[in-house]
């Protein structure tokens, strides 16, 4: 699901903000979505399997939950006048329409400032049937 995320991303995000076709890989003890501001950073797909519903003749009916993680840093001093419009487009991109089959579709994020940087951790997570 990375690649059809990665594709609607590199389609829409259209300002100063851009994602980057590598992964989240540390190099010299710093992550690489802390050196390159404004890239955002999609991490390989998790698929995890859950139980949906169990039954008595042990029929049950699982899930899978893939997780992609994402990450993006921003200047904290100078704000980029499209971040909202971004977060806005990272966000929309759980519903593209290239991911079929699910049954929900989830995008959060949290923020952490650290020295001048404000670093969005997201996460999209998509439900299927198993």
């Amino acid at each position: 699901m990375r690649a059809q995320l990665l594709a609607y991303l590199t389609t829409n995000l259209t300002g100063t903000i851009k994602p980057s076709q590598e992964l989240p890989w540390t190099e010299g003890g710093a992550a690489l979505y802390t050196k390159n501001l404004r890239k955002v950073y999609l991490d390989d797909d998790t698929i995890e399997q859950a139980e949906l519903i169990g039954t008595l003749d042990d029929s049950d009916i699982n899930q899978n939950i893939t997780t992609v993680a994402g990450f993006l840093s921003v200047d904290a001093k100078n704000r980029n006048a499209d971040l909202d419009t971004a977060l806005t487009v990272l966000a929309a991109a759980r519903n593209v329409s290239t991911i079929t089959n699910t049954f929900r579709k989830e995008f959060d994020y949290t923020t952490s400032i650290d020295a001048d940087r404000i670093t969005y951790e997201f996460e999209y997570r998509f439900y299927t049937l198993a």
